[in-house]
């Protein structure tokens, strides 16, 4: 054809086609080409309910845009300062989905991945966002960083910290100005005085580094799942803490905590508690405290005041002995 096609021109039904076959990437391209394309896709991925994708960003050494499609489709979109890897692409397809990846040259990467986001943001429509800060990498830009993720999403399901320098600050300035319901993941390094304050319950807190949480902290963690790995705490703490819970007096809204056991010889000490051992053999179902159903085998039982269970498993996570306490409203 020596003439480009007039796509703009076409009925708007099978415009529509059209862009549904697109995948995200080409969607973002065809949104550049002029005001006019830009307003037809923007109404078309907004008003198509089966059009809703998963956000996530995130500020490692290439600043990344990620989107998953309804369909388990990804586009995903890295802003380099290195030009060999400019317009790099990478085409993927897997049993879980097809799979695009883009590299964009930039000499400012962060101001250019913002203004990516900023255009994902107006086009599409998302119904889950997580944000992955990596907050060694652009160090001295995370306020600013932080500032804008909050100006373009007041919530997010899902926040995960990464570093190795100490970050207190930045982490505190996170969840003073970003909601985060859902899920707190701690992969980066926090001082002994760090306090983690958290007004509401969320669903997950998971501490991969927990040199800061100490037995004060955990009592005040306010989440259905807990794992912790890497604290302080002691086995004569631990078994302070199920006390607490047996009576009420902390976590009532628990389903689950998985906490690393520091000494392995005085693990009875946690047990210094009325509880009750079932045999491997024993096969029993249960309803969480969120009704959902789980079947286990054996465990440790220990009774709440008002008739919870929490059964109790050790399990080896890597090097680390974790202690494990599923919450059960009823078991059979």
């Amino acid at each position: 054809m020596s003439k480009s096609f007039p796509i703009l021109k076409l009925p708007r039904l099978a415009l529509d086609e059209i862009l549904l076959t697109m995948r995200p990437f080409e969607l973002f391209q065809f949104s550049m080409t002029s005001s006019k394309s830009k307003i037809i896709l923007k109404y078309l991925l907004r008003t198509r309910v089966n059009l809703k994708y998963k956000l996530e960003v995130s500020t490692d050494n290439e600043p990344k845009i990620t989107m998953i499609g309804p369909d388990y489709t990804f586009f995903d979109c890295r802003i380099t300062s290195d030009k060999l890897r400019s317009e790099k692409t990478e085409y993927l397809e897997n049993i879980g989905g097809k799979s695009d990846r883009i590299w964009m040259y930039s000499e400012n990467v962060i101001m250019d991945w913002m203004r990516l986001f900023q255009i994902v943001m107006e086009l599409f429509n998302f119904e889950r966002h997580a944000v992955i800060l990596c907050l060694d990498t652009f160090s001295d830009q995370n306020k600013s960083i932080i500032d804008f993720i909050g100006s373009q999403l007041t919530s997010v399901n899902a926040c995960h910290f990464y570093g190795k320098i100490v970050a207190d600050q930045d982490v505190e300035y996170v969840l003073k100005n970003i909601k985060v319901p859902k899920y707190l993941k701690f992969q980066c390094k926090l001082s002994d005085q760090f306090q983690l304050k958290l007004p509401n319950n969320i669903v997950r807190i998971s501490v991969s580094d927990g040199n800061w949480l100490n037995y004060s902290q955990l009592i005040q963690l306010k989440a259905y799942e807990l794992e912790i790995k890497g604290s302080e705490i002691t086995n004569v703490e631990l078994n302070a803490f199920l006390i607490s819970w047996m009576q009420s007096e902390c976590h009532q809204d628990l389903v689950h905590i998985g906490i690393s056991v520091n000494d392995t010889e005085t693990v009875n000490a946690i047990f210094d508690l009325p509880h009750e051992r079932i045999d491997n053999d024993v096969i029993r179902q249960g309803r969480t405290v969120r009704n959902t159903i789980i079947r286990m085998r054996g465990g440790i039982d220990i009774k709440r005041n008002d008739g919870a269970t929490g059964t109790i498993y050790f399990r080896m996570d890597g090097d680390q002995l974790m202690l494990k306490m599923i919450v059960f409203e009823c078991i059979v």
